[in-house]
């Protein structure tokens, strides 16, 4: 495991605020050395900047008696001045406003076209995230394909996908389902892989995490709101996890359901303590966050393609998921198309028309 991929989201979560500490205090020092020279220097700075103001802009009309007026200004001003300094390098320390927007050029879709053989006339969307974490099996979900079908993503116990494929969806004709390597590995390092993988094109990504959010899945993401492109993130391997829960739990009750529903609110609260306290320290909703199984993912896409009822499926997220994600394209797609002056219509109904033919009932 490459050194990149083995810091999770809270050790980041700590060097960050350990980083900004050091700035704080550092500017707390900064202010106290500077303090005197600030008030010595304020009031001979307002009488210097009163009394020289031109003639029309003089308060009384005499620049003498301004000067006077500047030097009390100073002097009320002066002790107060150092405080507004630090608290205005604080709230610049600690306020995170959006980043301005990167704009995808032409130059940027080519590269991206020549590296991936990628068509930006399809919704692409690219499933990312550190090796082992189920990035093929969910795929192979979200597609529908059992893992042994001739046309599904490659699954193992280690990191199978060596290089960026796309996999048409079968039920919607215009989305393709990109499988990614693992991010942090020697082979695709953290700090190059956003850009190494032309993620920038994408429509959305599925950052995909097992039992805990890593520090690569946060710089990803926060790459991905300069393209302003929509992130899912997915705790993977649920059923996993609750199957391990449910034994623990057998020994105080045999109600198969009632044990399911348990290991789930068990589940959803470690998730709570350590993926939604990180994503909110960075600034994302804990909304974009879904818990779910590849595999009931898949069985939910089986079961909506062959017309069959789903309400024996045991889901957490699996069905917002789906959702969320296709109206997320949709409003993507749109946004882009009255930027840019188009007509909105045609973008906007190819993924509608999806959307109805995968969740019709």
């Amino acid at each position: 495991m490459g050194s990149g991929q083995s810091h999770t989201a809270e050790d980041y979560c700590m060097i960050d605020c350990a980083k900004k500490g050091a700035q704080a205090v550092g500017l707390f020092g900064a202010t106290v050395l500077l303090s005197p020279f600030v008030i010595v220097a304020l009031p001979v700075i307002g009488a210097y900047e009163f009394g020289t103001a031109l003639e029309e802009e003089l308060l009384t009309g005499s620049t003498l008696i301004d000067g006077v007026i500047g030097t009390l200004f100073g002097l009320m001003a002066s002790p107060l001045a150092p405080f507004y300094v630090f608290w205005d390098s604080m709230e610049t320390l600690f306020y995170n406003p959006p980043p301005p927007k990167i704009v995808v050029n032409e130059a940027y879709q080519k590269q991206a076209k020549d590296r991936l053989g990628i068509d930006a006339s399809y919704y692409n969307v690219a499933v990312i995230g550190c090796a082992g974490t189920g990035k093929s099996s969910l795929v192979n979900g979200l597609l529908g394909y059992k893992d042994r079908h001739v046309r599904a993503a490659a699954v193992g116990e280690t990191e199978t996908t060596t290089e960026p494929k796309g996999y048409h969806h079968p039920l919607l004709p215009t989305l393709m389902i990109w499988d990614f390597p693992g991010a942090g590995t020697q082979n695709q390092p953290a700090n190059q892989y956003f850009e190494a993988c032309s993620l920038g094109i994408f429509d959305a990504l599925i950052i995909v995490s097992t039992d805990r959010l890593m520090a690569v899945d946060v710089k990803l993401a926060r790459r991905a709101l300069k393209y302003r492109i929509p992130v899912f993130f997915i705790r993977n391997k649920a059923d996993l996890a609750i199957q391990s829960k449910i034994r623990k739990l057998s020994i105080d009750s045999t109600d198969e359901t009632k044990l399911w529903w348990k290991s789930v609110i068990e589940l959803t609260r470690e998730v709570e303590h350590t993926f939604y306290r990180s994503l909110k320290y960075f600034g994302f909703d804990g909304s974009q966050l879904y818990i779910v199984s590849a595999w009931t993912l898949q069985e939910f896409v089986v079961s909506l393609r062959d017309h069959k009822p789903v309400s024996h499926l045991r889901m957490i997220h699996e069905k917002i998921l789906l959702t969320r994600l296709l109206d997320q394209l949709s409003v993507k797609r749109k946004n882009e198309y009255l930027i840019d002056g188009r007509d909105t219509q045609d973008g906007k109904a190819s993924i509608e028309t999806n959307q109805n033919t995968l969740l019709r009932p």
